[in-house]
C-alpha cells in the first residue's frame, strides 16, 4: 500500500438538476462555496443573501439557484449548485454569480451540466449573452480553463457594470447572439 492511498468517491446512481433552495440547503450552499477556495468573503455573503432570499421567497426572485442533487450511497445531497440571474437595466444579458462543485465529484461533468442548464434556461426566455467575472491570478487558472471549455470567451472590452475589480477577468458566453449588435457577430 502506497503512502497516497486515495479513496473512491461514493457511488453516485443519479444526479438531478433543479431549482429552488430550501432552508436546509443554505449551510450546504455555503459549505460548497467555501470548499472551493475561489469565493471572496463579498461574495460568500451574497451567495448566502441570495440563498436565504431563495429559501424563504416567494419563486419570484430575479436570481435562480439551480442544484445538481445526487443519490450517493441511498442519501441524496447537493453536490453542486449554479446561481444566475439578470442584469438589471441591461436586458437580454445575464451574470453567472457563482458555481461550485463538491471537491469529492468534480471532473464528473457536474459543473458542465449545471451551465448547460443556465444556458437552456436563459436562451428559453431569449437571452442573448451571459456575463462573469473571475480572477486572473493563478488560484483561478483551473475556473478559467473550465469557462473556456464551457464556452465564455474572455472578454477584452468593457462593459456597464463589467468593468473588472483590477486583475480581474470578464467573461461573456453568447447563448443567442443579437443580429443588430454588431460586436457580437
Amino acid at each position: 500500500m502506497s503512502n497516497q492511498e486515495t479513496t473512491a468517491p461514493p457511488k453516485v446512481c443519479e444526479v438531478r438538476i433543479i431549482s429552488g433552495v430550501t432552508p436546509a440547503d443554505v449551510e450546504t450552499l455555503l459549505e460548497l462555496a467555501g470548499s472551493s477556495g475561489l469565493f471572496s468573503a463579498d461574495a460568500l455573503l451574497s451567495t448566502e443573501d441570495m440563498a436565504w432570499d431563495s429559501a424563504y421567497g416567494d419563486g419570484n426572485e430575479a436570481h435562480v439557484f439551480l442544484l445538481a442533487r445526487a443519490n450517493v450511497d441511498t442519501d441524496d445531497r447537493i453536490v453542486g449548485f449554479l446561481c444566475f440571474g439578470p442584469i438589471p437595466h441591461w436586458p437580454d444579458n445575464y451574470e453567472l454569480y457563482g458555481i461550485a462543485v463538491d471537491p469529492e465529484y468534480r471532473r464528473l461533468g457536474i459543473g458542465s451540466g449545471l451551465v448547460s442548464e443556465m444556458c437552456r434556461r436563459v436562451a428559453e426566455i431569449m437571452g442573448k449573452r451571459i456575463f462573469l467575472e473571475t480572477g486572473a491570478r493563478e488560484a483561478f487558472e483551473a475556473a478559467r480553463s473550465f469557462y473556456e471549455a464551457s464556452g465564455f470567451e474572455c472578454e477584452h472590452r468593457f462593459h456597464k457594470q463589467f468593468i473588472p475589480i483590477e486583475g480581474d477577468t470578464v467573461y461573456r458566453l453568447d447563448v443567442m447572439p443579437d443580429e443588430s449588435d454588431q460586436h457580437y457577430q
